[in-house]
């Protein structure tokens, strides 16, 4: 999959920046993994919103997207008899 971003002249950043997040926290990347989609100039929108906003704002970004989107625990519970 490659990530395709592009800025709309009149969008909220912050909005799509939490749309992104999201997506790729579903997909279970780390807040490492995330930030370089945001200090990798090659991502121009993403890159924009860490030029103009900073490394706080996105990472305050991330942790709130992180709040919502935890990951679901796979492990294994029970038998037939809980289904």
């Amino acid at each position: 999959m490659e990530f395709v971003a592009v800025a709309l002249p009149d969008g909220d950043p912050d909005l799509m920046a939490e749309c992104v997040i999201e997506e790729f926290l579903l997909m279970g990347w780390s807040e490492r993994q995330l930030m370089t989609l945001f200090t990798y100039p090659r991502f121009m929108a993403t890159h924009r919103i860490y030029l103009d906003c900073g490394e706080a704002h996105v990472r305050a970004l991330i942790a709130r997207a992180g709040a919502s989107w935890r990951p679901v625990s796979r492990k294994k519970e029970g038998g037939a008899g809980d289904a």
